[in-house]
């Protein structure tokens, strides 16, 4: 039976930009930044290893969905992360492309009470990049993203660059 693998990423913002002011501003040569910032936790019982750290390898089976979704641990209303890209850089060929999938579905909205009850629901908008497992192997891969922040200057975040950094997937079954 094929699963849907949501791997959730949160990056630390204010040590990554502390560390890389000056991220690329070309979506297709991402700075490398190091392991010390990113942090990937998968759902079930698929993390092999790393599961927590930047060096996460989890497991899929062939036919199963992969969406790697992101968001800032630091300040995730002023800074904004974005999972751009997916690619190989070595090992097996286990994805398939990876697309951008963006679904809008009803969620809760706490009320302005002391615990947030009641809740009410309005739609919001979720998106992550998607891929089928299309082999068996170990391939490994960078995961590419983009880091806005808003500062006092400006309404709408502002790109502060794109980044990348290199976990592992492996693929059994």
């Amino acid at each position: 039976m094929s699963i849907v693998t949501n791997v959730n990423i949160v990056i630390d913002t204010d040590g990554l930009l502390k560390k890389y002011p000056s991220g690329s501003t070309d979506p297709n040569n991402p700075t490398p930044v190091s392991h010390e910032f990113e942090y990937m936790v998968v759902n079930g019982n698929n993390s092999i290893s790393g599961q927590g750290g930047a060096d996460l390898n989890f497991a899929a089976a062939v036919g199963d969905e992969v969406r790697f979704s992101g968001v800032s641990g630091s300040n995730n209303f002023e800074n904004q992360v974005q999972i751009i890209g997916i690619k190989r850089y070595g090992g097996d060929q286990v994805f398939s492309t990876f697309e951008v999938n963006s679904f809008t579905k009803s969620s809760y909205v706490p009320s302005n009470s002391s615990n947030g009850l009641p809740v009410t629901f309005a739609d919001r908008n979720f998106s992550f990049l998607s891929a089928s497992v299309t082999n068996r192997g170990t391939e490994n891969y960078q995961v590419q993203f983009a880091v806005y922040v808003r500062d006092r200057d400006h309404q709408n975040p502002v790109l502060k660059g794109y980044y990348q950094w290199d976990p592992t997937i492996t693929v059994n079954s």
